[in-house]
């Protein structure tokens, strides 16, 4: 029996829940990194290691998870991944050694690696006709998550310290139940597929420039996320300010992400990823070297345009491969994002020589390059 509209919205719902949970939960560190920096005197390069490292175990296995999930649904996995994560970031404050937070950005990795794929089967389930809306709405918790996570984390750290943070924990698993509960009363009927094996060969060629373009938006998405707080505090701000830009960036493409769905189910993918890359870039210039009475507000339209068509590539991906939500999720969720946090390393390591601000100002011109592939990219 086919599942109703009903029924996959409420299963997204939950599934909004869980992506918020993981992903708000492994939005610590970029906070906390001016913070963890002073007390444990790391370098910028060390501090993209850190970022690198949740986001590598990640790129990893997201792949072979989704391919797995082709075959054989599993949606346990989107209760395990929220609860690694959260169990991991919680103990972030009680970091003494670079060596421990290390290893808890390994466990996030894979909590984020275990999360993504399933649930993104999941909503694709059911081949709802507002496909690019659904997976926008879904898409959005986990923006949202990081978006209003740094806020919680600062504040939260200022008023009990960064020792505290384990007490994180108790609303962490009371919202993993809220969802995880009430999840298999709408689940689809488990279907055993046997896909054929997976060959880089038999992906379309459009893939390929579908999923370059998306690096491209990852590298720059990514290095600003992880060293925005950096960035600011440097310019003479607080911490808290710090804080409020990675939410200002954030937020407005989880709100956004909704327009985005919309219009690409209107208009099309492509027209869409064209335009969020191409006006992303300028407004990245604009935040690094404009007033800084004017840093939220540019930071804030960066984030727009760079963030809020992320489900609209998720969609446009699995749309390149039919039945394989699951191994396209993996290459678009994990695979090509961790080529981004990859590049955290020689973003770090040349801010260390060069100075942060001239080396993220050649990150900002990154989208160009990715708006210039969409033109290449062939929209059936």
């Amino acid at each position: 029996m086919q599942p109703t509209d009903k029924t996959i919205w409420k299963r997204t719902a939950y599934l909004f829940t869980g992506h918020l949970l993981n992903d708000g939960f492994g939005s610590f560190l970029a906070p906390l990194l001016p913070l963890l920096i002073q007390r444990l005197d790391l370098s910028l390069a060390m501090a993209g290691v850190l970022g690198t490292a949740r986001i590598l175990i990640n790129t990893l296995l997201q792949p072979n998870l989704g391919h797995l999930v082709d075959r054989v649904q599993r949606p346990w996995l989107v209760v395990l991944g929220p609860l690694l994560s959260v169990i991991a970031m919680s103990f972030i404050g009680r970091a003494n050694t670079f060596l421990a937070l290390f290893l808890i950005m390994l466990v996030a990795g894979l909590g984020t690696a275990f999360f993504h794929p399933a649930a993104a089967a999941l909503v694709a389930a059911g081949n709802h006709k507002r496909r690019g809306l659904l997976m926008s709405f879904f898409s959005s918790g986990g923006t949202l998550g990081g978006a209003i996570a740094p806020i919680i984390i600062i504040a939260y750290t200022h008023a009990f310290g960064l020792r505290a943070t384990p007490w994180l924990l108790v609303p962490g698993l009371a919202i993993l139940l809220a969802f995880a509960l009430p999840l298999p009363r709408v689940l689809p009927n488990a279907v055993r597929r046997s896909p054929e094996p997976f060959r880089l060969g038999s992906l379309p060629g459009r893939f390929f420039v579908l999923w370059l373009a998306i690096v491209t938006r990852a590298v720059t998405a990514t290095a600003f996320s992880s060293f925005l707080a950096v960035i600011v505090t440097q310019r003479g701000a607080s911490p808290l300010v710090g804080a409020a830009a990675i939410t200002a960036f954030i937020l407005p493409g989880a709100i956004g992400s909704f327009f985005a769905g919309n219009l690409s189910d209107r208009f099309g993918r492509r027209a869409v990823l064209f335009v969020s890359l191409l006006f992303a870039a300028p407004f990245f210039v604009f935040f690094l070297h404009g007033p800084a009475n004017l840093m939220l507000p540019m930071i804030a339209l960066a984030g727009l345009f760079a963030l809020s068509s992320t489900p609209v590539g998720i969609v446009a991906a699995q749309e390149c491969l039919p039945g394989r939500a699951g191994l396209v999720s993996g290459l678009v969720m994990g695979f090509a994002w961790g080529i981004g946090g990859l590049t955290l390393i020689p973003i770090g390591w040349l801010s260390d020589l060069y100075g942060l601000i001239p080396v993220m100002t050649c990150v900002s011109l990154v989208p160009f390059v990715g708006a210039g592939l969409m033109l290449l990219y062939k929209e059936t």
